[in-house]
């Protein structure tokens, strides 16, 4: 695994990225998805475009949920409106992080 560093943590998501590749790591709970650079863009473009009130349905516990596809058929988040929306706060945060890394190391 690449040499990373950590651009946000929130409730139960981590998200970092490689100084060297430019990968992105989510880690969420148990999983972790890799993205490239152009990836991860497109997925926090996905995320955003979501609105969590149209978008979810009632669970057999009785709680809405939204359930949020990834790159991976097989695979998909399943987030009340709490999860989601720190979810969504983290991608934006580490967008916003690993650009004040960049601008940060340009200046050396």
């Amino acid at each position: 695994m690449c040499q990373t560093r950590v651009l946000t943590t929130r409730a139960q998501t981590v998200i970092s990225s490689c100084m060297g590749c430019g990968m992105y790591y989510i880690w969420h709970n148990n999983l972790v998805l890799n993205f490239t650079t152009i990836a991860f863009d497109s997925f926090r473009d996905v995320v955003n475009s979501i609105c969590f009130e149209s978008n979810s349905l009632p669970f057999p516990d009785g709680n809405e949920r939204l359930i949020l596809h990834t790159p991976n058929d097989d695979i998909s988040f399943a987030f009340d409106e709490d999860e989601f929306e720190a979810f969504r706060a983290a991608i934006d945060e580490a967008i916003y992080m690993n650009e004040v890394y960049t601008l940060m190391s340009k200046e050396r």
